[in-house]
């Protein structure tokens, strides 16, 4: 009985039928009971009649006659067998008996009750009359005391029961067609009843078997606001919220794909087994890998990673170190799923991020020779200040002239100290973009004439050669005078400073597009390519020994460079060893100067 509809109709009848059952049951018992004590009360009025009319009127010798006279006239006998016992339960009268030989004699339990002194009734009981013939009877037993309450006499009365059974079961039988009646009515009520649930749960059922197989866009028609109406209602409004629920995880999984595709890092994540289920685009960069049978074991291999790091529950990191110099920090991460039945972890497998820690290995190495290189810049003019004041605390201070040379070594030493504080000053305002620019429209032309007077009696003293044509037209950008002129100085100052004397220093201003180049040409020792890529870097020597020599820190270009960048300018590097080097800065037209061309 897999059916909803069958078990509600079976619940049905089986309840209606139950209800009748006990209907019946209590009907039939109570129509039996009125019966019976009804038949109680007249057997009681009988008895108490012969008592009054037979017992107390006559001697024992004439109760049998008078016995049989009273049930002759008396209507209320009609209908009984009346008999009358003495005290030892013999029977001595009976209204049904001719002569002393057709008494029949008792000894049925309300004989008994009624030796003892109590009136009893039995309800039901079998006989057998003088024809030989059974009948169902009820009998009624009823003590006659004397004065002293002894038992005297006993009035049996009994009363044929046929008809009063016969009515209960004709009731019975009312009662089983009743019921059968019922139940049929029932049986068709019950199909009605249930189709009216059942009809809209099946086609409940239909639109949810098919949104199971995906076809979300099912709707039901709401025919009523009762409970069924309602559920009806529910199941669209969950279809509507289910479709619209899937619609944004599925936008969550391609936005959660597009993302993991387009990290920095490598993910990649491993089943139970150790089999790959996804892998980003990343990996197979900085694996430099393409159609590889990656699994976790692979992977362990490629890295030569014990299995210690693989251990279950434990989240493993460690850095290794890949091809060309690359170095990969490597995080070994398990999970697991929880079962909500019986709320239990269970191994779901391993998940690895990848992450290009080369800049930060580069950068932490830079930190570490800027510190050293801080380090010896401060530490050799402090040692020559120290040296000499011990000097001069020692008694060089009481000869004027060797004291003075002193205080002017110690001086310079100090202007040195001086110099770099201010650069690593400068240096960290542009890091921390506190560095403030007094910006105006400037006439680049003048600025570069400017820096050429500035720097003339440094090439005289090298018997160089500053050789500049400034270009007829000015030409304007927008930028802080003074920073502009510390960048030009500074790269004049080195092309002197690595050029040997007698040699030119080339100075060209020329109009690209929406930028002008200033290119400063220089014939000296030139740089080797590799030095290139980091002359901009802090602390940055070609020729560290010779550097120091004339004075440098390692400091002017890297300033150079965070001026051109505030500037939204950059410096382009050409240079061969031996050949001397080309320093070109670009920076970009001002507003100023489209006016300008205008008139």
């Amino acid at each position: 009985m897999k059916s909803i509809r069958w078990r509600l109709v079976f619940m049905y009848l089986s309840l209606v039928f139950i209800v009748m059952i006990l209907t019946g049951t209590f009907i039939t018992v109570t129509a039996q009971n009125r019966e019976q004590r009804q038949a109680s009360e007249e057997l009681h009025q009988c008895a108490v009649y012969i008592e009054e009319q037979v017992i107390e009127q006559y001697d024992s010798r004439y109760f049998q006659d008078s016995l049989v006279n009273l049930s002759i006239v008396s209507s209320a006998l009609r209908n009984m067998d009346a008999s009358i016992l003495d005290s030892q339960g013999r029977t001595i009268a009976c209204s049904t008996a001719s002569s002393q030989d057709e008494f029949q004699q008792f000894n049925s339990s309300a004989v008994i009750a009624a030796l003892n002194g109590e009136e009893s009734f039995l309800p039901r009981s079998r006989i057998t009359n003088a024809l030989g013939m059974e009948k169902t009877v009820m009998s009624y037993s009823y003590p006659c005391k004397d004065e002293s309450g002894k038992v005297e006499y006993i009035v049996y009365v009994q009363m044929d029961s046929q008809a009063i059974e016969d009515s209960i079961a004709q009731t019975a039988r009312s009662l089983i067609v009743a019921v059968v009646i019922a139940l049929i009515i029932t049986a068709v009520l019950g199909l009605l009843f249930a189709n009216t649930i059942t009809s809209p749960i099946a086609a409940l059922t239909k639109k949810a078997n098919l949104m199971a197989k995906g076809r979300l866009d099912q709707r039901l028609a709401v025919k009523g606001s009762d409970e069924i109406g309602q559920l009806t209602k529910s199941f669209n409004t969950m279809a509507k919220e289910l479709s619209k629920t899937i619609v944004e995880s599925e936008e969550q999984r391609n936005k959660l794909e597009i993302v993991l595709h387009n990290m920095t890092d490598g993910i990649l994540a491993f089943d139970d087994k150790g089999q790959l289920i996804h892998i980003n685009r990343s990996c197979y960069d900085m694996l430099e890998i393409d159609d590889v049978n990656i699994s976790l074991s692979w992977l362990m291999e490629l890295f030569s990673i014990t299995g210690d790091e693989e251990e279950t529950g434990s989240v493993r990191e460690l850095t290794v170190k890949g091809k060309d110099d690359k170095y990969i920090s490597v995080a070994i991460i398990p999970y697991t799923l929880k079962k909500k039945k019986h709320r239990q972890e269970i191994a779901g497998g391993t998940i690895v991020v990848l992450h290009d820690i080369t800049r930060h290995r580069q950068l932490d190495m830079m930190r570490q020779e800027f510190v050293a290189n801080v380090s010896h810049e401060i530490g050799t003019p402090l040692t020559t200040i120290k040296g000499y004041a011990e000097l001069l605390l020692d008694g060089a201070i009481d000869d004027r002239a060797v004291a003075m040379e002193f205080l002017k070594e110690i001086n310079v030493a100090a202007d040195r100290m001086k110099l770099l504080r201010d650069d690593l000053l400068d240096l960290s305002r542009f890091d921390t973009k506190v560095n403030k620019f007094n910006m105006e429209d400037v006439n680049l032309v003048s600025l570069v004439s400017g820096c050429c007077r500035q720097n003339l009696i440094v090439a005289e003293n090298k018997h160089q050669d500053i050789i500049f044509n400034p270009p007829s037209k000015p030409m304007f950008i927008y930028g802080d005078p003074g920073r502009i002129n510390q960048v030009i100085t500074n790269i004049m100052s080195n092309a002197m400073k690595y050029s040997n004397e007698g040699t030119a220093i080339n100075i060209r201003l020329k109009e690209k597009g929406d930028t002008y180049r200033l290119e400063i040409e220089d014939n000296g020792i030139g740089m080797p390519k590799e030095a290139l890529e980091r002359i901009f870097d802090r602390f940055y020597r070609v020729d560290k020994a010779r550097s120091r020599a004339m004075g440098g820190n390692g400091l002017g270009l890297a300033i150079a460079k965070e001026i051109m960048d505030a500037h939204n300018g950059s410096i382009e590097v050409r240079s061969e060893l031996g050949k001397g080097t080309t320093m070109t800065l670009i920076f970009p037209k001002s507003d100023m100067d489209g006016i300008i061309d205008e008139k």
